[in-house]
């Protein structure tokens, strides 16, 4: 016999048995000796029904009154009411009782005459009744408007459904509250947080005094995983309700159904986002809620994203705080690894030929479990493209952050093919990019977290006249490191009103800080170039907002950008503030002919007589003047439907050198002017 079968037999003798011995009870209601060998013999076999569950054939009457803590007088009331509803011929004989002792329905009333005798007092009824009237809720429906005894014997819906249907949920808490069973859970817990893990269980398991445990940590730490997995572990199902709605006024009136059905599935209570009770006007309806919770229940976790204002001590039963912290990169790169075993679609093919490349990857998202392995999850199912790129673009859409409305993104559009530099200036931001990449190696295997309290992160300073490549030299760090890049104007940023900047300032990193991308200060002179000595009060102010930007730079463990076209007006105690100093100097004629070459996508029709190298040794050009002439050049030469010829790119570079106020002459053009001739 297979156990389900063993359960269906045994809960049906026992039902059975019990339904007789109530018949009996009832037709001999006013016979005293009778009565007190029918209902010895029901106390007999309710013990045997409860001694069962040893040999794990738990009988739900049974299970329901053991897991209540009911006392005899209510196991009583429950059996003879349960049976009422089942017989046919039980419901009949309480009928005809009930009419005859002129009531609507039997009460608690007759259920005390049945009840007493052989050492049991109707005082003893009424004692338990009022001393545990709680457990009486849970099981009738009660009119507070009645006396005890004119009660009616009225088993609840939920109660009569779960003892008949117990795989059924309550439908009146659908929507309301959820039921975590421990078979909805991923086989095998997350290894970060298996201490968090274990000390949950400890709680579970009351092995302290403490009767609420506060557990808080940022959204996505996994505290909700690591509950249910706790509860899991120690057999247990996991009820889980929102705090704000269980105080509204809908909640109010269902947190008892909420209360019945954590004791009917022998589930631990779990109120989540009880960051929202922190308001002062809310803190008396948290502190009623837990309340009315411990009233009926041995415990109950609470969940937050942040410490509890008040302090434990201000709970109103025995608490303990544990505190999830967001996982270090070590912990990352075990969350990613896991997340890879669990979306193998999701791990680049060069993550699993070169490790380091998940420690870049960890090292620059600070992400919580939940994070990685959602983005994980999104990515394995994007089989399209390159795959690095594609986790790294799941990695991003994880990010929320506001920090569009004080900054400009920039889609990266360069690599380092296209920026021009001197080696050593590009051997330096090589360098700088590998100060992310390689972080988590340095800092934390090398152990030099333990030298550098702060200042982890990439400060530097891109110098020299305009349109020489420090946005592009930008972009080529994001392309890079798969970061997004956002643009500041720091004019916009400053405020003649004392503390304005600093206050925008501060907004500012915030929202870079929970975006984790690069941020560029375009323009940088706007805030250094106000240092000088110190004359007045104004003077005092501009070098405190200078010292603010160094200190949030300092603070931030990513990579932020000065750019300036006058390095000359930074004081020097500054620069030394600043990691990687780099000029970007104007191109020579050989820099110049390399950006002449490439400027011209593959696609664009150039003509055999255009004369690159004439062009860069006759023009001195910024990078970005000869990226506007060889664009200009392009649109001639689709209006005209030719080729981009010499005269189309001489006649836009006139146009550039006019917007500096240069007006080329003949000889400028030496044997090419008679293509520029009007």
């Amino acid at each position: 016999m297979s156990q389900t079968e063993e359960w269906y037999q045994s809960t049906e003798e026992y039902e059975t048995e019990r339904m007789f011995l109530t018949r009996s009870l009832l037709f001999h209601y006013q016979d005293e000796k009778m009565l007190r060998t029918d209902k010895r013999k029901i106390f007999e076999i309710g013990k045997k029904a409860d001694q069962s569950a040893a040999h794990r054939v738990i009988i739900p009457e049974a299970y329901l009154l053991r897991t209540a803590g009911a006392g005899r007088f209510l196991s009583f009331c429950v059996g003879l009411a349960i049976t009422a509803m089942t017989d046919d011929v039980t419901a009949e004989s309480l009928s005809e009782i009930a009419v005859n002792r002129g009531m609507r329905v039997p009460t608690f009333g007759f259920a005390m005459q049945l009840f007493t005798g052989e050492g049991e007092t109707r005082r003893d009824c009424f004692e338990e009744f009022f001393r545990e009237k709680e457990k009486f809720e849970l099981f009738f429906e009660l009119d507070e408007t009645r006396a005890v005894t004119e009660q009616g014997l009225v088993i609840r819906s939920r109660i009569f459904q779960f003892l008949y249907s117990p795989e059924t949920d309550a439908k009146e808490l659908a929507g309301f509250c959820r039921l975590y069973h421990g078979r909805q859970l991923a086989d095998k817990p997350l290894s970060v947080g298996k201490k968090i893990e274990e000390k949950i269980v400890s709680f579970l398991k009351r092995e302290g005094e403490s009767r609420i445990l506060y557990l808080y940590g940022p959204g996505g730490s996994g505290k909700r995983f690591l509950l249910r997995h706790a509860c899991r572990e120690n057999g247990q199902f996991c009820l889980e309700a929102d705090a704000g709605e269980l105080t509204g006024e809908r909640g109010k009136d269902c947190l008892p159904d909420v209360i019945r059905e954590a004791i009917l599935r022998r589930a631990v209570l779990c109120i989540r986002n009880f960051q929202n009770m922190f308001r002062e006007e809310d803190l008396s309806d948290a502190s009623a809620m837990l309340q009315k919770i411990l009233c009926r229940l041995p415990m109950v976790v609470v969940l937050s994203d942040r410490k509890w204002t008040g302090g434990i001590g201000s709970f109103p039963a025995p608490a303990v705080e544990l505190e999830i912290k967001a996982p270090e990169t070590e912990e990352r790169i075990v969350l990613w690894r896991e997340a890879f075993r669990r979306y193998p679609k999701a791990e680049p093919e060069i993550f699993r030929e070169n490790e380091r490349k998940l420690w870049g990857l960890a090292g620059k998202f600070s992400f919580l479990p939940g994070q990685i392995m959602e983005a994980a999850e999104n990515c394995s199912e994007d089989s399209n493209g390159d795959r690095e790129e594609a986790l790294y673009q799941a990695c991003r859409e994880q990010v929320t952050h506001r920090l569009g409305e004080r900054a400009m993104r920039i889609k990266p559009a360069y690599g380092w093919d296209d920026l021009i530099l001197p080696p050593d200036r590009k051997a330096m931001l090589k360098d700088a990019c590998n100060q992310i990449e390689f972080s988590h190696q340095v800092y934390g295997k090398w152990g030099f977290s333990t030298k550098m309290a702060y200042g982890r992160g990439v400060s530097m300073m891109f110098c020299g006249p305009p349109g020489t490549g420090k946005t592009m030299g930008a972009q080529v760090i994001a392309r890079e490191l798969h970061l997004e890049l956002y643009k500041a104007d720091l004019s916009s940023v400053m405020s003649k009103y004392i503390g304005e900047t600093e206050k925008n300032l501060g907004a500012l990193f915030d929202e870079v800080k929970k975006s984790q991308s690069i941020l560029f200060f375009d323009e940088a002179d706007a805030i250094f170039g106000k240092r000088s000595e110190v004359k007045d009060a104004q003077d005092k102010y501009a070098n405190a907002e200078t010292a603010y930007l160094l200190q949030k730079m300092e603070e931030y463990d990513g990579i932020v950008i000065l750019a300036t076209n006058y390095f000359q007006n930074f004081d020097e105690a500054f620069k030394r503030r600043i990691r990687f100093i780099i000029e970007f100097p104007l191109p020579d004629a050989e820099r110049r002919l390399e950006i002449w070459q490439r400027v011209y996508p593959k696609e664009t029709p150039v003509s055999s007589e255009v004369d690159f190298e004439y062009l860069a040794s006759q023009f001195e050009l910024s990078g970005s003047s000869i990226k506007n002439i060889a664009i200009a050049a392009a649109f001639k030469a689709a209006a005209a439907g030719t080729e981009v010829e010499m005269s189309q790119i001489l006649g836009c570079l006139r146009e550039e050198m006019k917007k500096s106020g240069k007006n080329l002459q003949r000889d400028d053009f030496g044997q090419y002017y008679d293509l520029i001739r009007d």
